[in-house]
């Protein structure tokens, strides 16, 4: 009794199966299709990969790029530097040696006005000659 209701099915399978190939058939493929297929396949890939070995180039000369200005502000930045320690150095000095002859002439202008004092008083420093 269990066989019996499976014939059937098996019959309508075997039917399916029959029309498909029979449809097939009449729409047969072209004989490279597949060769055409994988062709056109291998081309996607040759220009994805060509796309991406471009990308690879920028992406290492915008890399360079953008490392060179980060160099090139930090260098310039640092001689700026330099130069503006160099600079005010420089102007340490000069004010020191400016305000050393200041100096200088102030106390001379002071000891001849005490030398004027001392002479109008009659009196002299005596200076030892060595």
């Amino acid at each position: 009794h269990i066989l019996a209701p499976a014939a059937p099915l098996v019959d309508s399978h075997i039917r399916v199966l029959k029309d498909t190939c029979s449809v097939m058939a009449a729409k047969k493929m072209r004989p490279d299709f597949l060769i055409q297929k994988r062709i056109q396949q291998d081309n996607q890939y040759a220009v994805a990969a060509d796309y991406a070995s471009k990308m690879a180039a920028i992406s290492q000369v915008t890399h360079w790029f953008e490392g060179k200005q980060k160099f090139d502000f930090a260098e310039t930045e640092k001689r700026s530097s330099e130069f503006i320690k160099q600079e005010m150095d420089a102007c340490s000095e000069e004010l020191k040696i400016r305000r050393r002859s200041r100096l200088r002439v102030l106390y001379e202008n002071e000891a001849r006005a005490y030398e004027a004092e001392l002479a109008a008083l009659g009196l002299a420093v005596q200076r030892q000659v060595n």
